[in-house]
């Protein structure tokens, strides 16, 4: 008797201790991050920072497997003391897979979609205020955590991605690809529960 009621006690606390330890998933995030990138033009031209920010929403399918659309913009005023007032616009879609274990939440994702390019010099030329726009096919690979204040509110300490966009020929980038680096962080808005 004494060891079918410490087995059930035993029971009864695991069980307790499973439940506190349930996550609830939010049905959408709405994020608002600050980003630093790096970016590597490739072919002879210097890397250069970029500052700026963007937001993205996330519908959450289940407790794992969400999907983002992500819009931010960045911009450069100088590269190796030249003026060339380069901004981009990112919108970026695809899955988010995360890993939600009571207040963290590590996750990885990978985004497609485009960036608007306008710089303030053209590369090919280099005469300043004559600059050219494009639109390019960009994608997006890395991760993060999100660390939750509550069942409303996140902090995110980190996001790292590995950004790539392919230019057009007439760019001046010799390769025709543009690497970068992009960290972030920010605050989430967690909205409904699954």
């Amino acid at each position: 008797m004494k060891t079918q009621v410490l087995l059930a006690g035993s029971m009864m606390l695991f069980g307790a201790a499973a439940y506190a330890q349930e996550v609830e998933t939010p049905k959408v995030e709405v994020g608002l991050n600050y980003s630093y990138s790096r970016i590597y033009p490739g072919g002879g031209l210097t890397g250069y920072n970029a500052n700026g920010g963007y937001g993205y929403a996330e519908y959450n399918v289940n407790k794992v497997l969400g999907l983002v659309a992500d819009l931010g913009a960045s911009s450069t005023g100088n590269i190796n003391g030249v003026s060339v007032n380069n901004t981009t616009f990112e919108y970026l879609f695809g899955p988010r897979f995360n890993w939600r274990h009571s207040r963290f939440t590590p996750y990885v994702q990978t985004l497609f979609g485009g960036m608007r390019f306008t710089n303030g010099i053209n590369p090919v030329t280099g005469y300043p205020g004559i600059g050219t726009s494009q639109n390019n096919f960009a994608a997006a690979f890395g991760g993060g955590l999100d660390v939750a204040v509550n069942n409303h509110l996140a902090l995110k300490p980190f996001q790292v991605d590995y950004l790539i966009t392919q230019v057009s020929p007439g760019s001046g980038i010799p390769n025709n690809l543009v690497n970068g680096l992009r960290y972030s962080a920010g605050v989430v808005f967690r909205f409904g529960s699954k």
